[in-house]
């Protein structure tokens, strides 16, 4: 891939811009934070090559490692795609340094990155951000997810006071990604804690144990709700249930927590960017129930428990959704209970248009997926389109699994 350089003299005063905003920037500043589907975007600041720094909304996903950019903001940076483009869906690697990032006046740590480029609007399907920011930028410093005040506080290592009930982690000190200890149904387990994800996965060696061990569970097949991630073909497959408990260290969770069940191997992935090897990772919906606190550096948490929410995740319609990069939304599955499809008249494939009055292109995920939630026994009516026809579907909400 072609890459376009700044001339010296830019890269002189670039360079010294940068120098000057560590030497007398601030030591912490705290951002607002929006959530869709339980994902974080914030404001963020880019070095562009022409000297100036460009505000842009960043995914905060500290399960991912690649500083992931949309195509128009790659451009801005100079990066020249190829000619054909990159398949749908594709992502281009490039041997481009990360220019310097920064959130509310202070650096995040880009040494040694190289941008990575999706080709259209979204960095990744159904997010409306135009990068993606990973755990690696944040490694150096203490980070505040502070969910119920929707902010996110980052600052060099000792300048905070902590707030909560302190639990260590263990940090990959290469991608930042961390992990801690939870407990469930009595046994110690290993667990990412990914902001990127908006549910909780687990492997599922482990769902089988416990429902060997709990057969009352209720139970069922596929992603819906929080634990519905891009609508990739395995989630589909994956066994859906509702743990009645888990502890991060002293700290409980207030209520039942949703989680997907899913092959061992995804975790064997999972556990080559992490610290040590895990059995899944703690997604947003669990994490949102705290003010977290992250001393990346120091390998501590501090947990913070929020005011309980109002409503239930799974209180929705039983479709698993794809987005695709051009706006629109497919679905990827329907949730089945004893081999039975829990909404009856829709297929995998048919493409969603609208769920009641809302118009689903264009829409970001969190919207759709709210779309079909309510109380059970509510109706919500469906627009589909199959094989170029079109098709209404009147849905029932159920209280899932």
């Amino acid at each position: 891939m072609k890459k376009r350089l700044p001339g010296f003299t830019v890269i002189l005063a670039a360079a010294a811009a940068i120098a000057s905003v560590a030497a007398t920037g601030p030591r912490s500043a705290t951002v607002p934070m929006a959530l869709d589907h339980m994902r974080m975007t914030v404001g963020i600041d880019v070095h562009k090559p022409d000297g100036t720094w460009k505000q842009v909304r960043a995914w905060v996903d500290t399960g991912g490692t690649a500083v992931l950019v949309n195509e128009p903001l790659a451009r801005e940076l100079g990066v020249e795609l190829p000619a054909q483009g990159a398949g749908a869906g594709q992502t281009v690697t490039t041997e481009i340094p990360v220019p310097a990032l920064r959130l509310g006046g202070v650096l995040l740590d880009v040494e040694g990155m190289t941008l990575a480029v999706r080709p259209g609007k979204f960095p990744l399907p159904g997010i409306e951000a135009e990068c993606v920011l990973p755990p690696r930028c944040l490694r150096r410093l203490h980070v505040v997810f502070d969910y119920p005040a929707r902010a996110l506080t980052v600052a060099g290592p000792g300048v905070l006071i902590p707030r909560g009930t302190a639990v260590p982690c263990r940090v990959n000190p290469e991608t930042g990604l961390f992990m801690v200890e939870a407990v469930i149904d009595g046994e110690k387990v290993a667990l990412g804690v990914d902001t990127g994800s908006a549910g909780t996965w687990v492997s599922d060696k482990l769902t089988a144990a416990w429902l060997a061990r709990h057969p009352e569970w209720p139970h069922a097949a596929g992603a819906a709700g929080s634990t519905n991630f891009f609508g990739f073909p395995f989630e589909a497959k994956g066994v859906l249930l509702c743990l009645p408990a888990l502890a991060v260290g002293t700290v409980s969770l207030d209520r039942e927590l949703a989680v997907l069940g899913l092959d061992q191997g995804l975790f064997d992935w999972y556990s080559q960017k992490s610290a040590l090897p895990v059995a899944g990772f703690l997604g947003a919906e669990a994490i949102a129930r705290f003010r977290l606190e992250v001393d990346f550096p120091g390998q501590t948490t501090w947990w913070y428990p929020a005011a309980p929410t109002v409503g239930r995740d799974l209180d929705m319609v039983g479709l698993s959704l794809r987005p695709e990069g051009d706006g629109s939304f497919f679905v990827a599955g329907v949730v089945s209970r004893n081999g039975k499809p829990l909404v009856s008249g829709v297929e995998p494939g048919d493409r969603l248009l609208k769920v009641d009055g809302l118009e689903v292109t264009g829409a970001s995920m969190g919207r759709v997926v709210d779309a079909l939630r309510g109380k059970p026994g509510d109706a919500r009516l469906l627009l589909l389109e199959r094989r170029g026809e079109r098709l209404s579907v009147r849905a029932i909400v159920t209280r899932l699994p």
